[in-house]
């Protein structure tokens, strides 16, 4: 199976809607998590959850290099295990979507911030996907950016 050497990391910055604890991996959010009530998104941005017992939302989370490689099943037990489900329901197709993400993740060079999105397809059918992208911050300077993203 193949490893994976950077992950996305929580940045806690609440001005940023990033509520989870600094360093905790990230993952995007399943249909019944919530923003506990902490901020409000429009309808085509979406967020991700930290994958521990709390689950707290961020709207951005970081790429960075971890010190261990993850395997795309670990990271589906992970999660599975933080959303208090039977890990013994993974099977291909889930670890296919874990895989997809950390290609994403590991395709991005390290310190860049990024985001997940809705988009809506109306033509030739009605479908909403999630997009997975890199997030852009051209209100701030090299320096707000370093202290943010890099260390």
């Amino acid at each position: 199976m193949k490893k994976f050497e950077k992950m996305l990391l929580g940045i806690n910055e609440e001005d940023l809607n990033c509520f989870a604890n600094k360093g905790d991996w990230l993952y995007i959010a399943s249909k019944k998590d919530s923003k506990k009530g902490l901020f409000r998104l429009p309808s085509t941005f979406h967020y991700f959850v930290s994958l521990n017992g709390k689950r707290m939302p961020s709207e951005i989370g970081v790429v960075k290099k971890i010190d261990c490689h993850i395997t795309a099943r670990e990271l589906a037990e992970l999660d599975f295990t933080s959303r208090k489900m039977d890990v013994s329901i993974i099977n291909d197709e889930v670890i296919a979507e874990y895989e997809w993400f950390l290609d994403k993740v590991n395709a991005q060079p390290e310190h860049t911030p990024m985001g997940v999105t809705w988009f809506e397809r109306v033509f030739p059918k009605k479908e909403k996907e999630l997009r997975f992208h890199k997030k852009f911050f051209s209100g701030l300077s090299k320096e707000e950016k370093k202290e943010l993203f890099v260390d």
